[in-house]
């Protein structure tokens, strides 16, 4: 970094799980001068002035817009509850602040749309957190891809089998509804794994799917399988759930004819190219599965993500992850919603109603 160049500062809107991995990787971002957190939000009072005292930061408010007028910062890390996330980053980006919003970025594809137009027209960045698009592990394995190594793609699994209470639902009147949630176990359990299926597989051409709801008192759906044909010629998998007791490591499964590679929880299980040595990580004894608990995870990935969104604001680039990558896992989200209702095939580019 330049010595001419200040710190991008940065407002915090929401006090949740997923503001809080953003936190801790602001703040180890701040010790390298180039990001400062000014300010926070919730909704309650009492959270907000806990979470600003927690991470040492000075100002915290209740009332989101009233932070991006005052504080004028110059971007928002937006984590919070999904049907919240468009006007949030609508209202950000009238005030001309970048955004880093949190998966998914909208709960169909008209709001990402025009989140996607309103920072173009706005000249702002809007980025999507998708930290796992940072992780050395699964750089390996798109890098093996990208390069040719594993030959044609043939085959991507996404296979994300979790296990949610009923008291997960009830706790947080907003999950397990479409007003509010956009969806179930793809649009928030699965997102991540469908994001990096959709990464390194390349665009879909078109799907079919089952969904349903078997283990919850909920709206949406709790089970779903998809299955996919890419342009590139290669098939698909995608099995997401809440339902599977007592939950599973994610799996995300990559074939090429000349290799495999097998990502499963945290660990690349498995990396197979013909003619290279086989690579696999084990599992250490006694260590305790990253996806039994996930705040005990240091926040690298986030950390690598917000880095390149500071950096793309002060290079006046591109984020890596930006609204139309972010878009992509919606799109065949909505698309497996679709074909799940219809019994139809959907083809791609999918269009919502």
């Amino acid at each position: 970094m330049g010595l001419n160049m200040k710190p991008v500062n940065f407002g915090v809107v929401g006090t949740g799980v997923g503001a809080t991995f953003a936190i801790r990787a602001l703040k180890e971002l701040e010790k390298e001068g180039l990001v400062k957190v000014v300010a926070v939000v919730s909704r309650r009072e009492s959270r907000a002035r806990d979470f600003a005292s927690k991470w040492g930061v000075e100002k915290w408010y209740t009332d989101y817009v009233k932070m991006y007028k005052e504080v004028k910062p110059d971007a928002v890390a937006i984590c919070t509850p999904h049907y919240l996330h468009f006007p949030m980053v609508i209202d950000a980006i009238n005030e001309g602040i970048n955004v880093l919003v949190d998966k998914p970025m909208a709960i169909n594809l008209h709001q990402t749309d025009a989140m996607i137009k309103a920072a173009e027209k706005a000249g702002v960045k809007l980025g999507v957190i998708f930290q796992s698009r940072f992780d050395p592990k699964i750089r390996k394995v798109k890098e093996a891809v990208d390069t040719g190594k594993m030959g044609k793609l043939i085959m991507g699994e996404a296979v994300v089998e979790w296990f949610r209470t009923e008291e997960y639902y009830s706790k947080s009147p907003w999950r397990g509804r479409w007003s509010t949630e956009g969806g179930g176990a793809l649009i928030n359990q699965a997102i991540h794994t469908i994001d990096l299926l959709l990464w390194i597989m390349g665009e879909p051409e078109c799907l079919w799917s089952q969904v349903g709801t078997v283990a919850h008192e909920i709206e949406v759906e709790d089970l779903a399988v998809a299955l996919i044909k890419f342009k590139n010629g290669a098939f698909g998998i995608i099995q997401g759930s809440t339902a599977i007791y007592p939950g599973l490591p994610t799996r995300l499964e990559i074939h090429g004819i000349n290799g495999t590679a097998i990502v499963e929880g945290d660990k690349l299980k498995l990396l197979a190219i013909k003619g290279e040595e086989t690579y696999s990580e084990v599992e250490e004894k006694g260590e305790l599965a990253a996806w039994a608990r996930p705040e005990a995870v240091p926040p690298y990935n986030h950390i690598a993500l917000i880095r390149d969104f500071a950096q793309a604001i002060l290079e006046d680039r591109k984020p890596l992850v930006d609204g139309y990558e972010g878009r992509r896992s919606i799109e065949v989200i909505r698309a497996i919603y679709r074909s799940g209702m219809t019994g139809e095939i959907v083809k791609f580019p999918f269009v919502e109603f």
